[in-house]
């Protein structure tokens, strides 16, 4: 029961690469709360097997186009920052920048026991009118740094540098008392230096935040 327990904390403890961000930071002293779960599709020897990733968020608007928040997961957690860049009528445009840290018990070649991820993201978003979604599509990319101790070697050797030129697409369904549902799918290429290119990873799920 004990071995059960602690396979499925393993599970559930792989990366998250959700992005779940519109174009809109939250304005200056307000507050976001979100609840998540996914499903991440990862390659695990030589097949795909699907991850639950559940995961907690926070914002807080800092300044007007300025807002800061974070992301956790039972072993890791992000953090960065959101700037406005452009509005016009009902389209938006919006630069951030996040640093990720965590613990990875299930390893493969694309992956290591600990690891530190770089993640820019630009943020398009188009809002909905009369009560209507916000459609939201991001340029995702990553840059991951991973230690030598790679469980699972696979043919190569460890890779230490894991560029992923990811993208998502989301949308943001307004709810009530200032709640909102959120659909989202992402795709992470990847490629390790010195190995070349791997199997992508997807993630795709729902959280609501309030």
């Amino acid at each position: 029961m004990i071995h059960r327990c602690l396979l499925l904390v393993a599970m559930t403890g792989c990366a998250s690469y959700s992005s779940r961000l519109d174009a809109t930071p939250l304005p200056p002293g307000a507050g976001e709360l979100g609840v998540g779960l996914d499903v991440l599709l990862v390659e695990r020897g030589r097949d795909y097997i699907p991850l639950p990733v559940p995961d907690f968020t926070y914002r807080r608007g800092v300044r007007p186009g300025v807002d800061v928040g974070g992301k956790a997961h039972l072993t890791g957690a992000q953090a960065g920052v959101r700037f406005a860049i452009a509005r016009r009528d009902r389209l938006a445009v919006a630069w951030a920048a996040d640093l990720a840290l965590g613990y990875e018990p299930i390893t493969n070649n694309t992956t290591d026991l600990v690891y530190a991820r770089a993640l820019p993201r630009l943020v398009g978003e188009l809002r909905g009118r009369g009560g209507g979604p916000t459609w939201i599509a991001a340029v995702a990319p990553s840059l991951t740094f991973t230690g030598p101790a790679t469980m699972f070697r696979g043919i190569a050797g460890a890779a230490r540098f894991i560029a992923r030129p990811g993208a998502a697409l989301g949308a943001r369904w307004p709810l009530d008392r200032g709640r909102s549902l959120w659909l989202e799918v992402t795709a992470q290429p990847a490629y390790a230096f010195g190995d070349g290119w791997l199997r992508s990873a997807y993630q795709g799920g729902a959280a609501v935040t309030f």
